[in-house]
């Protein structure tokens, strides 16, 4: 109904039009004619202004009008100028002036229709682009990617107008660039020349992913797609689109995947594990039990019956797949850090590396035992790792602020690199080779979160020598 009405006053428009233009056609020649006829700068050419009113009346109307005009002028120009004592003038001089006026005036509205033509089908033309660009824009910023035209030739690509910012700068940074290769991240440019040089040499399209580093420092992946011209095959068009939701995605899902085999191979090792705990619990038991037994080794014997128990807790949380069932505290924090530096004393010391605590006052937390003595141990264990081969340093430090306490585990190694630091605490991530697992981390950053805290780390020159941070800040009550 909407189209009808419009379509409607469209008809309404031109039959309006259509109907001022002959009125106009029919008035305009006489005016022309007489005001050629009386004013005195126009007498040396009298029918200017008259074919001036016919191309405007069949521009802004139609060719009918403007016929129409060219007759009316050719009759009043007879009558006004040519007839002397009768309403027209026959004699053949008279009739040749007024072919020529007819003749002349046709050719003028031909010309000027097909001048109106023209600049109608110009100015659908411009509409027609003007509404493809806009969809064309819409469309790019609405799959974040950005149209692109390439000439190999030159070596210059051009950015389509309206295109998603995927390399993070505005359009007037991107919109022509020769070193369009600059934005790609270093480690992915040779690969991206290769794929676009080969595929120009036997003229065929090319898809290719790569990543590029933002201004604020975030990395984006981008995938890109170009076809050669039929008409050119130095000339290239395609798209960028900005992949970096896909990307994060499919990361994801195959850490979920490795979540899903993790555990299940978790499951079967508790299962295996637990029969020969409960042995070794016995037999510590029995050797406790021993009266000639040194204190000494009474001491290391109960230390290790209590890590047996935790490890016999861990493999029953694992077998049942839910939380640890120990009371949520409170529970001393240096009672807790002092039983971990045991666990780790002696291997420090055989490298010639200390461990130690600040003096600090003891305060508890409505944690449970075994959450705050794994979160410990994962990330002194980590720190321990990261001292040289002879010598360095391990400080835990305890402080507490209002409602919320801080536990510090500086270390002297070689610090953290700052392209791993956004990973660390990524599941399965681990610079350590064969040697690590890469869930230590992962695990005491999810325990922390789970008990209302948060985990930060440091890595820079810090005082005492000391170059990574890690510091824990969980609630008090």
């Amino acid at each position: 109904m909407t189209h009808s009405l419009r379509s409607g006053a469209s008809g309404r428009s031109r039959l309006l039009l259509q109907i001022c233009g002959y009125i106009a056609a029919v008035i305009l020649p006489w005016v022309g004619v007489t005001a050629s006829m009386h004013t005195p700068a126009l007498r040396g050419t009298p029918l200017a202004l008259s074919f001036v009113f016919v191309a405007g009346i069949t521009i802004f109307t139609s060719l009918g009008s403007g016929l129409v005009s060219v007759a009316l002028t050719a009759l009043f120009f007879n009558h006004l100028a040519l007839a002397r004592n009768s309403w027209i003038a026959l004699d053949p001089q008279s009739i040749l002036y007024t072919i020529v006026i007819l003749v002349i005036g046709t050719i003028i509205a031909f010309l000027c229709d097909r001048q109106r033509i023209t600049s109608s089908d110009l100015r659908a033309a411009l509409t027609s682009l003007r509404v493809r660009t806009n969809a064309l824009m819409e469309a790019q910023q609405a799959s974040n990617s950005a149209a692109w035209m390439h000439d190999a030739g030159k070596g210059r690509i051009e950015w389509a107008e309206g295109g998603a910012e995927i390399f993070g700068r505005p359009y007037s940074e991107t919109s022509v660039s020769d070193d369009w290769t600059s934005f790609i991240l270093a480690e992915d440019r040779d690969r991206v020349l290769h794929a676009v040089e080969a595929a120009t040499s036997i003229g065929q399209s090319f898809r290719v992913e790569f990543r590029v580093r933002w201004p604020n420092g975030d990395l984006h992946w981008l995938e890109s797609r170009g076809t050669p011209s039929a008409s050119n095959p130095k000339i290239w068009h395609g798209v960028t689109i900005d992949i970096t939701e896909r990307k994060n995605a499919e990361a994801a899902l195959v850490r979920s995947e490795k979540l899903a085999a993790i555990g299940r191979l978790s499951a079967t090792i508790a299962h295996e594990v637990n029969n020969p705990l409960e042995a070794v619990t016995n037999l510590i038991y029995l050797a406790r039990s021993d009266p000639h037994l040194s204190p000494q080794a009474s001491d290391y014997l109960q230390r290790a019956d209590q890590e047996l128990a935790r490890l016999g807790a861990i493999a029953r949380r694992t077998l049942t797949f839910v939380r640890s069932r120990s009371s949520p505290g409170p529970v001393s924090v240096l009672e807790i850090i002092d039983s971990v530096i045991a666990m780790f004393e002696p291997r420090c010391s055989t490298r010639g590396a200390e461990i130690s605590v600040v003096p600090a006052t003891d305060f508890s937390l409505p944690i449970p035992a075994d959450d705050l003595r794994q979160i410990l141990t994962n990330i002194v264990s980590n720190a321990c790792d990261a001292l040289p081969e002879t010598g360095g340093r391990v400080q835990v430090e305890t402080a507490r602020a209002g409602a919320i306490a801080s536990i510090s585990i500086r270390d002297s190694g070689a610090g953290i690199p700052p392209e791993n630091l956004p990973r660390i605490f990524d599941p399965f991530f681990t610079t350590k080779g064969e040697v690590g697992t890469g869930i230590g981390l992962w695990v005491a950053k999810d325990l922390v979160e789970k008990n209302g805290g948060r985990i930060a780390v440091e890595t820079r020159n810090l005082p005492a020598g000391f170059r990574t941070l890690f510091r824990v800040d969980l609630p008090c009550s």
